[in-house]
């Protein structure tokens, strides 16, 4: 990854994608309607600027959300209109994919670490591994979505997620069971709200099999970065 990079990406009105060593960052020219699970920015709101940020495999500052912030001012974005994750992934690893569908345009970026994998639905007496790891993932959608479609459309790139690392083989280290997630996992849904709007996002619809198909194959490829694992099991036997 060069220092500094700086591209625009045609989904919506455009989107600016600002990559470097430290951050990979997206801005809009306008808000985008938005779902993010993390310390800032969290929840359903509109924002402008989507920053994921890279921090030694080694941080353990007391106060996440205040150097989160503080690496926003630097880039010059407002904390009120900005979302902000972090991830001890090298940002050249990431996986971006920009696809183009029926309702419009589907933007997906991933970055992506298992060394703390766990398996959410497994009981355990320890806690979680404290290696690195995380999956982000920045989704964006030229589509209008009500606030109920962008909660179904994290449920629907969490089951793709879920999919991809079971497709992986990735596993809780304690439990030995395949993994569901890791333990920091974010995900980030902006939608430009242009067009019909839509009160649906799951696996029903063609929105929602989108993002399922192009969530299980960017986090694939952050994991397992060629060959993408095919999301059917293969026969061990002949066939019946």
């Amino acid at each position: 990854m060069r220092s500094s990079f700086d591209e625009r990406i045609a989904l919506g009105a455009g989107l600016w994608l600002r990559e470097s060593a430290h951050c990979v960052c997206f801005s809009s020219p306008g808000p985008l309607r938005v779902a993010f699970s993390a310390l800032v920015g969290g929840g359903i709101r509109w924002a402008r600027h989507f920053c994921n940020f890279h921090v030694h495999k080694n941080y353990a500052s007391d106060r996440p959300a205040a150097d989160l912030e503080s690496w926003l001012g630097e880039l010059g974005h407002d904390v009120s209109q900005s979302v902000a994750m972090m991830t001890a992934v090298r940002l050249e690893q990431r996986v971006i994919s920009l696809e183009h569908r029926a309702f419009g345009a589907l933007l997906v970026a991933v970055t992506a670490g298992t060394g703390n994998a766990v398996d959410i639905t497994t009981p355990r007496l320890d806690t979680p591994s404290q290696n690195v790891g995380t999956i982000n993932i920045q989704l964006f959608l030229d589509a209008h979505l009500t606030d109920g479609a962008l909660i179904n459309a994290c449920q629907s790139a969490t089951e793709a997620k879920v999919r991809a690392l079971a497709a992986c083989g990735t596993r809780d280290m304690s439990t030995n069971t395949l993994a569901t997630g890791t333990s920091t996992d974010c995900l980030s849904i902006a939608a430009t709200q242009r067009g019909r709007p839509t009160p649906y996002a799951g696996s029903a619809t063609p929105l929602g099999l989108a993002i399922g198909q192009s969530v299980f194959q960017a986090v694939c490829q952050a994991l397992i970065p060629s060959p993408v694992p095919s999301p059917v099991p293969s026969r061990t036997g002949p066939a019946n």
